[in-house]
């Protein structure tokens, strides 16, 4: 009975950030990059006006020249990218950086074209890191 009631006040293991951290490991290890998973709140529009409920999280790996956001309303299961050139917690900064919504359902296509990328020109998204 103890360890019913234990397994109950454990923490869920997020999974998506778990396969973030383990697609995009390369940005960690080989260019520094770091890693932070946000709770960006409610979405809300660029006068505060409720879009729909979150949690919208945002997996953020980033370095000090760019930051790479994938956006997640959990509600809805959508999800976006955006490129920015810093870390941050403001949902309107984020989603007027670089927006790539189509790689956002295929995220090991997305971490293949980073890593071809930087071993060609040490660029993300021609974004210098």
């Amino acid at each position: 009975m103890l360890k019913w009631i234990k397994k109950l006040l454990e923490p869920l293991v997020d999974q998506t950030e778990l396969k973030i951290k383990e697609l995009f490991r390369f940005l960690f290890e080989d260019y520094g990059f770091s890693f932070v998973k946000v709770d960006l709140g409610d979405l809300v529009d660029q006068n505060g006006k409720l879009l729909f409920y979150g949690p919208l999280n945002a997996y953020q790996l980033y370095n000090d020249r760019l930051c790479i956001n994938i956006v997640n309303l959990v509600q809805r299961g959508d999800f976006d990218i955006y490129i920015t050139k810093k870390q941050s917690t403001d949902q309107h900064y984020i989603f007027h950086g670089l927006s790539l919504p189509h790689l956002a359902y295929d995220l090991p296509l997305f971490a293949s074209q980073i890593k071809s990328e930087l071993l060609n020109s040490k660029t993300i998204f021609g974004k210098d890191i």
